[in-house]
């Protein structure tokens, strides 16, 4: 193999698996761990991964996507996907809790044509407007202060609001997953305070993660991953990233 071929298929692995380690790829090339070492180097400056201690993670990127009108011009077969596993998670009689995420629109969808007697709680106002007629359904809206975006409430009221309610199983939206740090992040403080105690209300709490939210990072960390049930994703992971999930003792769907 050429040493071009050998630090694109390194690229690659990283990418997939979030990290990468110089004895393991010594082996996996059949060369010498220095050999390894100047590929990460080479490929560092080219600003293609991160060298670490004994190995490499990947780039994480920041793309600054605040406003949720700009969010909604994304693809959303991811979203579809994910929701759809989501909605098979609840039961009758469930008390769910819906955050604001562009995901829980599609969750709320399949409530609204399902025959599931359950509670929603939310912040989300489109939400509201596509349950707020379900005779099935009893909708619970959590008020406060209108966030920037000017699609849900947070802020102080809000959370003392959440913290009236015992929650069954709740689906929140996420900006990043850092499997290697087990990091969890969001753009806005108020939205990850929001995050953080809808987490602590919750008997269950999954993560509704898109493939690009495991490659990117928000600007506050409001939670770890020891801290949430499970992802709900929408492509299959990489048995790395499996292996690092299952440590933590998530479900992954």
């Amino acid at each position: 193999m050429f040493a071009q071929e050998r630090q694109e298929s390194i690229v690659s692995q990283v990418n997939a698996e979030g990290s990468v380690r110089v004895k393991d790829l010594s082996l996996k090339f059949e060369v010498t761990e220095d050999c390894i070492r100047k590929d990460l180097a080479l490929l560092e400056k080219k600003g293609l991964l991160k060298k670490a201690y004994g190995g490499a993670v990947s780039v994480r990127l920041n793309p600054h996507l605040y406003n949720s009108e700009d969010r909604k011009k994304t693809p959303n077969d991811e979203r579809i996907v994910i929701g759809k596993k989501a909605f098979e998670l609840i039961e009758n009689q469930d008390t769910i809790f819906l955050d604001v995420s562009l995901t829980s629109l599609e969750i709320a969808k399949l409530l609204r044509e399902s025959t599931l007697q359950v509670t929603v709680i939310t912040n989300m106002i489109d939400v509201l407007n596509i349950l707020n007629h379900c005779q099935h359904i009893a909708m619970i809206f959590i008020g406060g202060q209108l966030n920037q975006e000017g699609d849900g409430f947070w802020g102080t009221l809000a959370l003392e609001m959440v913290k009236l309610f015992k929650i069954d199983k709740s689906f929140l939206g996420v900006v990043g997953v850092d499997t290697v740090n087990g990091k969890l992040s969001t753009y806005h403080i108020d939205d990850g305070m929001m995050k953080k105690s809808v987490i602590e209300q919750s008997q269950k709490s999954y993560l509704l993660c898109e493939e690009r939210k495991l490659k990117e990072d928000g600007n506050y960390i409001f939670a770890s991953l020891n801290d949430i049930s499970g992802l709900i994703v929408s492509k299959e992971l990489s048995n790395k990233r499996k292996e690092i999930l299952e440590e933590y003792g998530l479900i992954i769907r």
